[in-house]
C-alpha cells in the first residue's frame, strides 16, 4: 500500500519526499486559500417546531455563505445543472412526484415538472449537453421496472418520451463521454407507493445492473452486473471521468457482518471490477455508500459513508484504495478544480473543503452554512 500511495502521489505531481499528512481539521493549518469562486448548490433540510422538516435547495459559496434558500414541497434529493443557461432541476426524493426548475442565481421557480400517476421520481436528474432535454429516472410501480423520462426543456418542459432503464429501481444516471449515451444504476430493488413507496419488497430476488443506453432511441449498448452471489449489493450511485471509466457505489441488503465489496470500477465492454479497502476501513462503510464524485484529474474519486462517518478515496488507474477522511454524517461530494481535492456536506450541517492527497479537511469558515442539515448529493456550479 505504501508503495502504491508513493507512485499515485507522483503520478499526481506531489514530491518524492512528500508524507501523507495525519488528519487535520484546524482551520489555522488548513488546506491553502484557493481563489474557488464556484457556486455550491444541494437539497437541504431545517428542523421546525412541527413533527416533520422544511425542505430546500439552498445554495453556498466557496466559503459557506449561504447564498439562497428555495423552499421545497418535499424532500429534495440531487440537483441537475443545465449547460450554459440559469436552469437547474430539483427531483424529489424517491417515491418522488414533483420536480421543480429554479434559477440557479436566485433560487426562483422557473417551471414546475408533474409525475404521472403511474410513475414515480426517484431523485435524479441529467441534462443533455446541447442543454435541450432533461433525463430523470423513474419508477414504473406496477410493473416492477425501471424508466428514464425526457423531458424538452426548450418546450416548456414537457415530457417527450421514456426509455427503458433495463432494470428495476433505477437511481443516479449520468452522461457518458460524447453525449449521445446514459449510464444508469439499476438498484434492482422494487418498491411500490402503497408499501410508502420505500420498503424493498424484493430482497431475495435483486438483479442490480449498470446499463448504457442510446440517449436518443433508448437502445441498450451494454450491461454489467456482479456476480449472482452479490446480488443484495444495490448499485446506487455512480460518476464517469472524462476517459469513460465508471466509479459506482454500492448499498447492502444484507447482513452488517458479511464481507462484500462496496465499489466498483466498470469499464463498458468489460466485467464490473469490486474493490475494496483495508479491512478496519472496509467495516466502518457500514455497508453503505452515499456518493461518488471524481476529482478534477479524473485519477481520484471519493465515495461518502455516511453511516460510517467517513469519506473514502480511490485511484482510478490502479483500482486501489488510497485513504480515508472522517464526516460525520458526511454524503455530499463535488469535486473542486484542484486534483484531489473536494467539497463536502453533511446532514449534521458541516461542510469542508478536502484535500484527498494530503489527507486534509477544513471546515468552510463562513457559519451560516451551519443552519441547514444537507441532503445526499452536492453539485459545483462554475459559471
Amino acid at each position: 500500500m505504501r508503495q502504491q500511495r508513493r507512485e499515485f502521489l507522483k503520478l499526481m505531481g506531489v514530491g518524492g519526499a512528500f508524507t501523507l499528512l495525519p488528519l487535520d481539521i484546524a482551520r489555522a493549518a488548513s488546506i491553502p486559500t484557493i481563489d474557488d469562486r464556484a457556486v455550491y448548490i444541494a437539497a437541504s433540510a431545517k428542523d421546525n417546531a412541527g413533527d416533520s422538516d422544511d425542505y430546500y435547495v439552498s445554495a453556498f459559496n466557496a466559503s459557506g455563505k449561504i447564498l439562497f434558500e428555495q423552499a421545497l414541497p418535499g424532500r429534495g434529493h440531487d440537483i441537475g445543472l443545465r449547460p450554459n443557461h440559469v436552469d437547474v432541476a430539483a427531483v424529489e426524493r424517491r417515491p418522488g412526484l414533483y420536480g421543480l426548475i429554479l434559477d440557479r442565481h436566485t433560487g426562483d421557480v422557473r417551471a414546475k415538472l408533474h409525475c404521472p400517476e403511474d410513475r414515480r421520481f426517484y431523485g435524479h436528474a441529467i441534462y443533455s449537453n446541447d442543454s435541450r432535454f432533461l433525463y430523470i429516472t423513474e419508477n414504473d410501480f406496477e410493473h416492477a421496472r425501471g424508466v428514464v423520462s425526457v423531458w424538452d426543456a426548450e418546450d416548456g418542459y414537457r415530457r417527450v418520451a421514456e426509455f427503458d432503464s433495463f432494470g428495476t429501481g433505477p437511481h443516479e444516471l449520468h452522461l457518458m463521454p460524447g453525449g449521445d449515451q446514459l449510464v444508469i444504476a439499476n438498484g434492482g430493488l422494487h418498491t411500490h407507493p402503497d408499501q410508502d413507496g420505500r420498503t424493498p419488497l424484493n430482497i431475495a430476488s435483486m438483479e442490480p445492473n449498470l446499463s448504457i443506453i442510446d440517449r436518443h432511441s433508448g437502445k441498450l449498448v451494454h450491461q454489467t452486473a456482479l456476480k449472482a452471489d452479490w446480488h443484495q449489493l444495490s448499485i446506487r450511485h455512480l460518476d464517469v471521468s472524462a476517459n469513460g471509466t465508471i466509479a459506482a457505489g454500492f448499498q447492502y441488503q444484507g447482513a452488517l457482518t458479511d464481507q462484500v465489496p462496496l465499489v466498483g470500477i466498470w469499464q463498458p465492454g468489460k466485467d464490473i471490477r469490486p474493490i475494496e479497502a483495508p479491512d478496519t476501513v472496509q467495516y466502518r462503510m457500514r455497508q453503505y455508500c452515499g456518493s461518488v464524485r471524481f476529482d478534477a484529474s479524473g485519477q481520484v474519486f471519493g465515495i461518502s459513508c455516511p453511516r460510517g462517518g467517513l469519506i473514502t478515496f480511490w485511484d482510478a488507474k490502479s483500482n486501489d484504495f488510497l485513504t480515508h477522511i472522517a464526516a460525520p454524517d458526511g454524503c455530499g461530494l463535488a469535486a473542486t478544480d484542484r486534483a484531489g481535492e473536494f467539497v463536502g456536506t453533511s446532514g449534521l450541517g458541516n461542510s469542508w473543503r478536502m484535500d484527498a492527497i494530503r489527507r486534509k479537511r477544513v471546515e468552510l469558515p463562513d457559519d451560516s452554512h451551519k443552519s441547514l442539515h444537507w441532503d445526499n448529493h452536492l453539485r459545483r456550479i462554475t459559471a
